[in-house]
C-alpha cells in the first residue's frame, strides 16, 4: 500500500500535460474570485482584463506549477499584490478534502504544536544589551493558542529596561492575533483601537483593539525600536505600522515588503488554488494601509546596520551617568563579536558627542585599523595625540600607520 500511495504523489507531482478545457476553468474561476472578493473591485476588473489579454499564452503552457507561476506573475504585475497567489497543490486539496476523525484531529494538533514549540514560536532570541536596552528577535507572529506563555515570558523579561529593540528583518508574517497581544502591552488597560478592516464581498466593517488584560507586565513609557527590511512582510508590517501611526515605536531599517490585507485561500478545482486578499486593513490615525507602499522607517538605513542605529538612538535617550564610557564599551562589544561596521558606528557618535575625549579617537583609529580604512585611522589617532600629547598608544598606531603609508 505504502509503495502504491508513493507511486500516485510521483505522478501527480509529474503531471506534465494540463488540458486546455482545465486551463480555462482556472482562469475562469479565478475572474470569477476577484470579481465577487478581491479587496479592489477597480483593480479585480483590471487584472481579469489582463487575464483575457494573455489567453494565447496560456494555452502554450502544459507545466501546472509553469502555470501557476505565469498566471501569479500577470496578476501581480497589474495588482502589485504579494499576497494574491495562485499554486499548483493537488495534495493539499486532496487532504482537505479527506474524513478526518476526532482523534486524528488531535494528533495533528499535537504534531502542530510541537512543531511551533521546536522554534519557539517565532522568538527565536531575547536578551539585555548593555545600557539596558531590551532586544527580541522575532521571526514570526505566532498564533497565541500555542505561544502565549512564551509571549508572556518574553514581555515580562523585558519590562525593565529602558528601551526595547524588536526585529523584525527577517519576519514573514503570522497571524493577527499575535501582532493584537504584543500591541498590547505597549498599551494600558484601555482598550486603543489598533485597526479597521473593511471586507467588499459582505460590506462589513470589524475593529480589532489592544486587549484590556494582558498576563504579562507591560511597558508603556518607554522607547520601542522595531527594526525592518525589504523582507519584513505581511503581520510583520501590521505591527510596524501600527505602533509607527500610534506614536509607540520608531522604525529602523528598509522599506518593507508591502503587503497589508488580509488573505483566505480558495481551491479554484482539485489541483489548483488562490490566496485572494479579501480584507482591507485601515490604521485609525491614517486611515489607509501599507499595501504596495510598504511601511517606511522613521530611521532609514540598510539591514545590515538597522540594529546598531537603532542602539545608538536608544542610548542617546535613556543612558544616565557617563554615556561616554558606556559606548565605548558598546563599540568594543562588537569588535569582540568581529562587528567590526557596527563597531565603527558607535565610536562615530562618540566622537560627535565626546569630542574633546582622546580615548574615544583612540578607539575610532584602532576600529578604522581593524577595518583596513587605515586612512581615517590615522586621521583619529592624530585628533588623539592632539587631545593627550601623552598617550603611547597614539603615538606608536601613528608611526606604524604612517610607515605602512
Amino acid at each position: 500500500m505504502i509503495v502504491i500511495k508513493s507511486q500516485a504523489v510521483v505522478a501527480q507531482d509529474n503531471k506534465n500535460e494540463l488540458p486546455l478545457k482545465e486551463k480555462n476553468a482556472v482562469v475562469n474561476s479565478i475572474k470569477t474570485h476577484l470579481q465577487e472578493s478581491y479587496i479592489d473591485l477597480d483593480l479585480a476588473k483590471k487584472m481579469i482584463i489582463e487575464l483575457d489579454k494573455n489567453s494565447k499564452k496560456y494555452d502554450k503552457i502544459i507545466n501546472p506549477d509553469d502555470f501557476s507561476k505565469t498566471l501569479t506573475e500577470d496578476l501581480q504585475l497589474v495588482s502589485k499584490d504579494l499576497h494574491l497567489k495562485v499554486r499548483y497543490e493537488p495534495q493539499r486539496i486532496a487532504q482537505e478534502k479527506l474524513v478526518v476523525s476526532e482523534e486524528m484531529k488531535i494528533e495533528a494538533e499535537k504534531k502542530t504544536a510541537k512543531q511551533m514549540a521546536e522554534i519557539n514560536y517565532g522568538f527565536t532570541e531575547v536578551k539585555i544589551l548593555d545600557g539596558n536596552i531590551g532586544y527580541l528577535n522575532l521571526r514570526l507572529f505566532a498564533d497565541v493558542k500555542y505561544a502565549e506563555e512564551t509571549a508572556t515570558a518574553t514581555m515580562n523579561f523585558l519590562s525593565n529596561t529602558n528601551a526595547i529593540i524588536i526585529d523584525l528583518r527577517t519576519n514573514g508574517g503570522g497571524v493577527p492575533d499575535m501582532m493584537q497581544l504584543l500591541s498590547s502591552y505597549f498599551f494600558n488597560e484601555t482598550p486603543v483601537l489598533l485597526s479597521d478592516f473593511y471586507e467588499r464581498k459582505t460590506d462589513t466593517k470589524t475593529q480589532l483593539y489592544s486587549l484590556a488584560k494582558v498576563a504579562g507586565k507591560r511597558s508603556t513609557s518607554k522607547p520601542i525600536y522595531i527594526l525592518t527590511s525589504k523582507q519584513t512582510f505581511s503581520a510583520a508590517e501590521a505591527f510596524a505600522y501600527t505602533l509607527k501611526y500610534l506614536g509607540k515605536a520608531t522604525i529602523v531599517g528598509e522599506v518593507t515588503a508591502g503587503g497589508a490585507n488580509r488573505t483566505k485561500r480558495i481551491n479554484l478545482n482539485d489541483e489548483f488554488t488562490i490566496s485572494v486578499p479579501y480584507i482591507q486593513a485601515i490604521h485609525p490615525v491614517t486611515k489607509t494601509n501599507w499595501e504596495g507602499k510598504g511601511v517606511h522607517p522613521d530611521i532609514k538605513t540598510n539591514e545590515k546596520t538597522a540594529l546598531v542605529n537603532a542602539y545608538v538612538d536608544a542610548i542617546n535617550k535613556t543612558a544616565k551617568g557617563n554615556k561616554n564610557t558606556l559606548l565605548n564599551k558598546i563599540g568594543y562589544a562588537f569588535l569582540k563579536e568581529k562587528s567590526v561596521e557596527n563597531a565603527i558606528v558607535v565610536f562615530e557618535e562618540n566622537a560627535r558627542l565626546f569630542p574633546d575625549n582622546a580615548n574615544t579617537w583612540d578607539s575610532l583609529g584602532e576600529a578604522y585599523f581593524i577595518n583596513n580604512d587605515k586612512e581615517n585611522a590615522l586621521k583619529a589617532y592624530k585628533k588623539a595625540l592632539a587631545l593627550d600629547p601623552n598617550s603611547e598608544s597614539a603615538k606608536a598606531m601613528i608611526q606604524k600607520l604612517e610607515i605602512i603609508k
